[in-house]
């Protein structure tokens, strides 16, 4: 008895083992081997939209200073000393047309319009003279030459014609002293501001001196480099044609907007104040020479009454950006830059979930959108998620359309 409780606990953990090691084989002698389940690869996950074909606006935008459309020197055109200046004539103050800016001591040229006037009187006197004696001539030539024509001389025919013609010699006197008066007053010739003021109440001028410099605010200018190729996308007066790409014609399509003497429009927007303002403006002619550093043509585009367009001034020396209304294109689809692919070619997506490389006809890149000419089937979408690896008729997944 004692031999068989020394070895019973070592016999109880190895029965244990062997219950289990004999379970262990019956379950795994009656279990099934794991089926192997394919998955279809569905490709990667876009985004895509649709953007329908219609017309669209080509814009050309560029920028450019602000300048005056007139400027000129302020000069008297008779000599004398100021004694009166205009408070406005001061640097970058305003004047309206007509304003008087400048006043030269007027009285030697007043004395000279009463000089000449009696001038006049007196050529008015000697014709009369002269008349009385043509008429006593001719009546003594009647009376002892009668029936004969007379010589000129004998009735005093050049005597009258010689104070006729001092007479009116005597009247343009009178009318050039009254214009060197009407000189002493400066005015101005268009509304404006004074860029620069060289004069003062005192000083002495003299014909053809320089007192001021002027510009015009009745219209500003600006000039817009364009590149050679944007001045096909809109009417250009005085370019002697429109350049028109083939690009953008179709069949049907006018180039009406070409026509001699049309204006185009423009936008003109920059900041005054810390605000932006925009100012209405049109093109009217480019310049006349390619520059030679830039390659590049200068588009004038005008602006009329630029003071009072807007609720603030469109300033001389303001850099601003200028929005051109170029030509109206049909069957155009306007797509982010980033939808345009190499080669000019877009991904298109098609229903059955599958990609292709699809060519796209540009007809115009902007700063973030593309104008171009792409054939879609219905339910064909344009993929904007960029991939790498793109292959023609790869599978993908669309993610849901993106709205423009």
């Amino acid at each position: 008895m004692s031999a068989q409780k020394k070895w019973l606990p070592r016999l109880v953990p190895a029965g244990v083992l062997l219950v289990g090691a004999a379970a262990f084989a019956l379950l795994k002698s009656s279990a099934e081997p794991p089926q192997r389940v394919e998955q279809e690869y569905l490709g990667p996950l876009v985004q895509a939209a649709d953007f329908p074909a219609g017309r669209a606006q080509v814009v050309i935008e560029g920028q450019g200073t602000v300048r005056p459309s007139a400027q000129i020197d302020l000069v008297p055109q008779v000599s004398g000393v100021v004694v009166w200046k205009s408070p406005r004539l001061e640097s970058g103050g305003y004047f309206s047309r007509g304003e008087e800016l400048l006043r030269i001591e007027p009285r030697d040229y007043e004395l000279a319009v009463a000089q000449a006037q009696a001038q006049v009187a007196q050529a008015a006197l000697r014709l009369e003279q002269a008349r009385e004696q043509a008429a006593v001539a001719r009546q003594e030539w009647a009376l002892l030459h009668p029936g004969q024509e007379g010589s000129p001389l004998a009735l005093y025919v050049p005597q009258l014609e010689a104070a006729q013609a001092d007479q009116g010699a005597a009247q343009a006197r009178v009318e050039e002293a009254q214009l060197r008066l009407q000189r002493t007053r400066l005015r101005a010739p268009f509304a404006g501001r004074v860029r620069q003021s060289r004069v003062e109440a005192g000083q002495f001028v003299s014909p053809g001196q320089p007192l001021a410099q002027l510009y015009s605010t009745e219209q500003v200018e600006i000039a817009v480099p364009l590149p050679d190729e944007d001045l096909g996308w809109f009417a250009l007066p005085g370019l002697g044609r429109a350049a028109d790409p083939e690009l953008i014609r179709r069949p049907g399509e006018s180039g009406a907007a070409e026509r001699s003497g049309e204006r185009t429009g423009a936008l003109v927007s920059g900041w005054h104040a810390g605000q932006r303002h925009q100012w209405q403006g049109r093109v009217v002619r480019a310049e006349g020479e390619i520059d030679p550093q830039s390659r590049m043509v200068s588009v004038v585009v005008e602006v009329e009454d630029p003071q009072g367009q807007a609720e603030a001034p469109l300033l001389v020396g303001a850099f601003v950006a200028v929005a051109i209304a170029g030509r109206q294109v049909e069957g155009v689809r306007t797509l982010p830059r980033a939808a345009l692919r190499q080669d000019n070619t877009v991904w298109v997506a098609t229903p059955t979930g599958t990609l292709q490389v699809r060519p796209a006809q540009v007809v115009r890149v902007l700063e973030e959108e593309v104008l171009a000419r792409i054939e879609l089937a219905e339910g064909e979408r344009i993929i904007l998620t960029p991939l790498s690896g793109v292959s023609d008729g790869m599978k993908v997944r669309l993610a849901g359309e993106v709205g423009q």
